[in-house]
């Protein structure tokens, strides 16, 4: 049941993000995607308390799943440290929240931290599952800090950072979505000893 609680709270910290992003922009006056950061939806107007509750949910959301799939993952050191990462970048996503961008430092240092952990996290989960022998798991993991640090240094043309920001969060979306999945499919043997998420392919 644990596993089952974590798999679905993993699915909804992206459901309510993407719900929450969506909503925030349709009904956002002036927000564009090429000159804005998509942080300026939760500083004031109709949009901040939409947007940041999203941010404070989709962070409780994500904890859980951590939580429960620390429980499921593996009992190596690696595993454990990657597991850690991700409950630290769970509560560094609701922080983003709780301390919405016209609040400098508070809101910097929380982003940075997110990317941090959860960069951390993956590349972490991802060698531990390769050492256990969990090949698409490790494989997952490491494609997807791949893909956020190359997200990160690419020198985008546009003078705002929404669509970079889209795009530095979706592959850590999916690989949650991903994990989460197994989690619910095969919850008895997710990365534990023995296990495997092999059946996320």
């Amino acid at each position: 049941m644990r596993r089952r609680i974590a798999g679905v709270s993993g699915i909804a910290s992206q459901l309510v993000v993407l719900v929450g992003l969506l909503v925030a922009v349709y009904i956002s006056p002036s927000f564009s995607w090429t000159e804005d950061y998509i942080s300026l939806l939760g500083v004031e107007g109709s949009t901040a308390t939409l947007f940041n509750s999203g941010l404070i949910l989709a962070g409780v959301f994500s904890l859980i799943f951590a939580i429960g799939l620390r429980k499921s993952f593996l009992s190596s050191r690696l595993g454990r440290s990657g597991i850690a990462g991700l409950i630290l970048g769970s509560i560094a996503l609701s922080a983003m929240g709780i301390f919405p961008q016209n609040i400098d430092l508070p809101h910097d240092l929380a982003s940075i931290l997110f990317f941090v952990f959860v960069v951390s996290a993956l590349v972490l989960t991802g060698v531990a599952a390769l050492a256990a022998s969990q090949t698409v798991p490790g494989l997952l993991s490491l494609a997807a800090a791949v893909l956020i640090i190359t997200f990160r240094l690419i020198p985008w043309p546009w003078s705002g950072g929404a669509i970079p920001q889209l795009l530095f969060f979706l592959p850590w979306s999916l690989w949650v979505i991903a994990f989460a999945v197994g989690l619910l499919l095969r919850p008895g043997s997710a990365l534990s000893k023995g296990g495997s998420m092999n059946n996320i392919r």
